[in-house]
């Protein structure tokens, strides 16, 4: 079960880094209207996550919370609601359906600009209703520093207290949607072959049927040098966001330099064809992701989909889907803002590094994004 469960999240991982928004034009492909995601600042998302497996090794895991199973079956959401208001303001609330046919929040997460807070309480709960024997040990020690509802850190004065740059957040996002939008690219040239269209869909397979062609192109996505522009780009990205002077800095630049583990993990790749494609037939996987893009800029609607299909791996069956909408307009995360029963860390944490004899002063002027 655990080698099922592992493909199916690789698999759903690797789609969903493909996928994105954008504005449809006649010659565009999955692959281009992921490479518009970019183009959206600023808007509400929400994402739900699913996954459900059947079959002898659920019944038999003991890794497993009771909570979770029914009989030989395990199946929970995931939901995440995001609010976008700026580069720099941002919440993202995350539920989860599990035992009931209920969301239970897990916990939310706001960033003003300068002060990150994160929801504790929920936190709590969440883990008392899937074991309750470590919940106590938790409360305590959060009722130690009275903390009850919510914590918060104000990361300006973190930095400041640290002697640690706080970047300009525009020119990093600004960097990683070029990095991204050169990926997809170099993704559009490899994965031609597996790209499609489903009425007003554009469509991402991967499945047994195609096993042939998604081997090959991903061979080609790393044999013409793709993989690597994108680990190189990576890198820049890297060196900009902590600063060529500082450690950290450094510790990218000769990670830019030093290839060989990229270089062997694309040799394996290429050596390994066969595998790949045999595995794809015997779980019987049939993959697809959509995307569907409306409406002018500054009010577009994305929907996206991602479908695993039925997998199987010896006497266990699994399945994942994901379906998410974007949409673009002037928000605010405003009223997500807790007001009251927040405990401050800020000072905590500063006298921990200083404590440590941190203050991060190895790292030289590191910066934080």
């Amino acid at each position: 079960m655990k080698k099922i469960l592992s493909v199916m999240l690789s698999l759903v991982m690797v789609m969903a880094l493909f996928t994105g928004c954008g504005e449809k034009e006649e010659s565009s492909s999955f692959f281009k209207e992921a490479a518009k995601l970019q183009d959206i600042q600023t808007g509400t998302s929400e994402m739900e996550f699913a996954m459900n497996l059947k079959g002898k090794e659920v019944t038999e895991d003991t890794d497993i919370p009771a909570i979770l199973k029914n009989g030989d079956t395990v199946a929970f959401k995931i939901k995440v609601e995001s609010t976008a208001e700026s580069q720099t303001k941002s919440a993202v609330k995350i539920s989860a359906q599990y035992g009931t046919n209920d969301y239970a929040e897990l916990t939310t997460l706001v960033f003003d600009g300068e002060k990150l807070y994160l929801g504790v309480a929920s936190i709590v709960d969440f883990i008392r209703s899937i074991d309750e024997s470590v919940v106590a040990e938790l409360e305590s020690g959060l009722s130690q520093m009275g903390i009850s509802d919510y914590i918060s850190i104000d990361v300006k004065q973190l930095c400041e207290a640290s002697n640690i740059e706080m970047q300009d957040m525009s020119k990093i996002n600004e960097g990683a949607q070029n990095l991204t939008k050169r990926l997809f690219e170099n993704l559009e040239k490899s994965f031609a072959g597996i790209q499609g269209k489903d009425g007003d869909d554009y469509t991402l397979t991967v499945g047994a049927d195609n096993a042939e062609k998604v081997a090959d192109a991903l061979i080609q996505f790393c044999d013409e040098g793709s993989l690597k522009q994108t680990y190189n780009d990576a890198m820049d990205l890297y060196v900009e966001m902590f600063g060529a002077d500082t450690e950290m800095g450094k510790q990218f630049a000769e990670m830019k330099n030093d290839t060989s583990e990229l270089d062997n993990a694309v040799q394996e790749i290429k050596d390994k064809k066969e595998d790949i494609v045999q595995g794809l037939k015997d779980s019987k996987i049939n993959a697809v992701a959509k995307i569907n893009i409306s409406g002018d800029e500054g009010s577009r609607v994305g929907n996206l989909s991602i479908d695993t299909g039925e997998i199987k791996d010896d006497d266990t069956t699994g399945r994942i889907t994901v379906t998410s909408e974007v949409k673009e307009g002037e928000v605010s995360i405003q009223e997500m803002i807790p007001t009251e029963g927040v405990v401050d860390l800020t000072a905590m944490l500063t006298a921990m590094m200083n404590q440590t004899g941190a203050g991060l002063s190895g790292y030289g002027d590191t910066a934080l994004y």
